[in-house]
């Protein structure tokens, strides 16, 4: 119990102790009050039948109604006290949860959020719905075994090996079908996973005939997940054969020792029926536990997974507040690993980008360029060394505050669903002027107002609206140049440019430059090149050359020219 409040989510549950101790009383009292109808049946059978007294009958059937208006009522402030429970536990987690799985993604571990999100509202969907009240009730079993006792002792006995017996087969049950359970459910998301994939390659696969290959591929993996659910609907549905057997034989048992024991003289004739009430009292709270035996095997799934996730993500250490960034890149002994690689693809990288300096970066295809730019940008942390700016590792850097002052260009050009002045103001508070000001700079205002929309345009996966290939090239420049950061990071920003985009964009280096900003730009084409203070040439993972540019460039030639001497003199 107390390993369970050190989790993340065990934490915020002891935070509502108090809460959670109010529902518990509740629920006592409501199960108390349940027992009302077993006190009238023997007080109507008792005092009123053998007296005849119709004054009595209706007092008793009065306080019966006053009762269970009383019971109502706390089982209403019961279920907005739990209510209230689950949309704390959302408020509190919901953000943690997004952000956890939003920086795993960044990390390229696997994390699906469509059942991380799911397992939040499943765990408070538990919290909030029988699973839960259920588990609050079978202490209030007991209680039935109190009030046999006071009948007779052999009922109370009776009743009490009534309860071990069905906690017997509840835990038979869950010894059989939880792990069948979970590992269905985990096929379950497994399969999920691989029809996503699929969904995303989906233009790929219908264009060279794959549709067949990709779905035997779905439906092997679907395939496992039926056989497992189908076992362990079968064990189940045995133990729950044997379970609902116990469930209509156990009040009919107690009925006949009732009977048994009025015919010696031991209880009255209406403990008769009353001891059969009695057991249904006594052995509801498990029946509802086992009819919600999944629900509750698949909240504990959720719970655990939510753990998982959150364990990493408290256990980040919070970056400190620092002052805008100057842009001031310092790269020391730097490799990078990234995920799911074993040997890094950078190597023993270092260098230092000055604000007011550009850096050009190229190599052939592999080299590492396109590494180097996530791992400058914070996406991707060192396997060793150190990236500082201003002296400060990109890790201790807070991303909401760096963020403003970081432009990213990559490959990968991609919008969000919104329009497309939310997405050149990186989905905050959108300010016109500085909208306006970016796509001035990269020449797509006057485009952007021939949109069906103008600035008011949807974009994204969600948007049926097509630009050109340029046209996202040039709005995601402006989207990196929001707001003037002091760090460019250029993952090939030319690659789908003309030629007139080509010298905006030489304009703009130059700009940012001129103003102070640091820019690193991974290119190939001669319009950068020419503007970049610095050249840094990587092959295989290691920097084989970095100098003013064209010193490197005049390097380079040297060699080409002595190799073909070489190879001239050796024909």
């Amino acid at each position: 119990m107390v390993a369970f409040f050190k989790t993340p989510v065990g934490a915020l549950l002891f935070k509502q102790t108090r809460v959670l101790w109010a529902g518990m009383v509740l629920t006592f009292f409501i199960e108390l009050v349940a027992l009302s109808p077993i006190i009238y049946m023997l007080n109507t059978y008792d005092r009123v039948v053998s007296s005849r007294s119709l004054v009595t009958l209706i007092s008793l059937t009065v306080v019966l109604v006053l009762v269970y208006l009383f019971s109502g009522t706390m089982e209403w402030v019961r279920t907005q006290i739990m209510v209230r429970l689950a949309l704390k536990l959302d408020w509190e987690l919901g953000p943690d949860v997004f952000d956890a799985a939003y920086r795993n993604q960044t990390k390229n571990k696997e994390v699906n959020i469509h059942q991380l999100l799911g397992d939040l509202v499943s765990f408070k969907q538990f919290i909030t719905s029988g699973p839960a009240l259920a588990l609050m009730e079978v202490p209030m079993a007991l209680i039935a075994v109190l009030v046999g006792l006071m009948m007779h002792p052999i009922l109370a006995v009776f009743t009490a090996a009534a309860m071990v017996l069905l906690l017997i087969t509840t835990y038979v049950q869950q010894k059989l079908t939880s792990s069948v359970l979970m590992s269905a459910n985990n096929q379950y998301a497994q399969a999920n996973r691989k029809a996503m994939m699929l969904m995303r390659h989906i233009e790929t696969s219908y264009a060279m005939g794959m549709e067949s290959a990709a779905r035997k591929l779905w439906y092997e993996e679907h395939k496992k997940y039926l056989e497992m659910q189908t076992s362990a609907s079968e064990l189940a549905g045995s133990v729950g054969g044997m379970i609902g057997l116990l469930n209509k034989l156990l009040p009919s048992l107690a009925l006949g020792l009732g009977a048994y024991l009025a015919i010696y003289d031991m209880i009255t004739a209406s403990m008769v029926f009353a001891a059969s009430m009695l057991i249904n009292k006594a052995i509801g709270p498990i029946q509802k536990i086992l009819g919600h035996w999944k629900h509750i095997i698949e909240a504990r799934q959720a719970y655990q997974r939510l753990n998982d996730l959150l364990l990493g993500y408290h256990t980040q250490p919070k970056a400190m507040p620092l002052p805008a960034p100057k842009g001031h890149l310092v790269l020391k002994d730097v490799s990078v690993t990234p995920p799911l690689c074993k040997e890094p693809v950078l190597e023993g990288l270092n260098f230092d980008a000055q604000p007011g300096s550009i850096l050009a970066v190229v190599g052939p295809m592999g080299s590492g360029k396109s590494t180097l730019a996530k791992a400058l940008v914070g996406l991707w942390a060192p396997s060793k060394g150190a990236i500082r700016l201003d002296g400060v590792e990109m890790s201790g850097w807070d991303r909401d505050e760096i963020g403003p002052h970081l432009g990213y260009v990559s490959q990968d050009v991609g919008f969000f669903d919104g329009t497309v002045a939310q997405n050149i103001a990186r989905l905050g508070e959108v300010d016109p002027d500085a909208v306006v000001q970016a796509t001035q700079r990269v020449g797509m205002h006057e485009v952007i107002l021939k949109f069906p929309m103008g600035y008011n345009t949807p974009i994204g996966d969600g948007s049926a609206f097509v630009m050109s290939g340029g046209q996202r090239q040039r709005l995601s420049i402006a989207r990196a140049i929001y707001k003037n950061p002091k760090l460019l990071i250029l993952d090939e920003p030319n690659s789908a440019l003309d030629d007139e985009g080509e010298k905006i964009l030489a304009r703009l280096v130059l700009e940012f430059k001129q103003q102070g900003s640091t820019i690193v730009a991974v290119t190939h084409r001669p319009a950068l090149l020419g503007l970049a203070d610095r050249l840094l040439v990587l092959q295989a993972g290691k920097a084989v050359a970095l100098g003013p540019t064209q010193e490197v460039i005049q390097m380079f030639q040297q060699k080409q020219a002595a190799q073909a001497s070489v190879n001239g003199e050796a024909s």
